[in-house]
């Protein structure tokens, strides 16, 4: 059943991400969706909307969908969640989530999967 659960949000992640973000974001935007695999193969999908005025990402990790806000970064792109408890840094094809313990140490140097490879 999580499986199952799992496939249907890495292939609706687009869609669901829209739900979180104001309409205000969708004017004149552009979407796209990466999935990452880390180090020791966990997985975790990205839904990034670059609106006109900012920035948005849905990340979603296993543990429902996250809903993050582009932060002023010193060097490639940083995302923090509404409570500021995840952060998501990308830089390149690489990215790493902190915030909480477990996220900490399972996403940390993911790397960009390649275009029709699936996770595990």
């Amino acid at each position: 059943m999580l499986h199952n659960n799992m496939e249907f949000a890495m292939r609706h992640l687009p869609l669901l991400a829209a739900l979180f973000l104001p309409a205000t974001a969708f004017a004149e935007s552009e979407m796209f969706t990466v999935n990452y695999v880390c180090p020791n193969d966990a997985s975790f999908q990205v839904a990034f909307i670059n609106a006109a005025e900012d920035s948005f990402a849905v990340m979603d990790i296993g543990d429902g969908l996250v809903p993050m806000q582009i932060a002023q970064s010193g060097s490639g792109a940083r995302y923090l969640s509404e409570d500021a408890g995840l952060e998501l840094w990308t830089k390149g094809s690489m990215a790493t989530v902190s915030g909480d313990e477990a996220a900490s140490a399972s996403y940390k140097d993911c790397a960009e999967m390649e275009a029709g490879t699936q996770p595990g």
